[in-house]
């Protein structure tokens, strides 16, 4: 009988042995894998932090690139109308009195045109970049506008 209690101790104290060790080996493991995350995870953040600053600093410089073009333009549009409004004066000098009052109107509506313009163009620097896109839409319509005036 005391071999069999030995015995029964003896795999009792077997089994105690290779349940915890078991159980250390899982607990590393299980370490192991909240680490591996914890990398991963600090990995992808910072990652995903320079793609936001790249996208930032690329929507910067198309927001610079398309206010220079604006600008451009703008400046191609009130040169034009500088020019029609010359244009308007001198052929005011040589008109009629009914004539010379058509002129005057025209030169107004041109010189209104022409400051609406440039007072966008004012405008520009306070746009922030959620309101740009629509502004540039108002201002290149007032372009477009300036230039068929021009035509006419």
């Amino acid at each position: 009988m005391k071999k069999i209690t030995l015995m029964v101790a003896t795999m009792l104290t077997m089994g105690m042995l290779s349940l915890t060790s078991c159980s250390e080996k899982t607990k590393d493991s299980a370490n192991e894998t909240v680490e591996e995350a914890k990398e991963d995870m600090d990995d992808n953040v910072s990652e995903a932090k320079s793609d936001i600053k790249e996208a930032g600093n690329d929507f910067e410089a198309k927001v610079k690139e398309d206010k220079e073009s604006l600008k451009a333009d703008i400046d191609d549009a009130v040169a034009k109308l500088d020019k029609k409004i010359e244009e308007a004066d001198a052929k005011m000098e040589k008109a009629t009195d009914k004539e010379k009052a058509k002129w005057r109107d025209r030169k107004k509506e041109l010189n209104e045109e022409k400051e609406d313009l440039k007072a966008s163009w004012k405008n520009v620097q306070d746009e922030t970049a959620d309101k740009w896109d629509s502004f540039k839409a108002e201002t290149k319509e007032k372009i477009a506008k300036a230039k068929a005036d021009i035509r006419d």
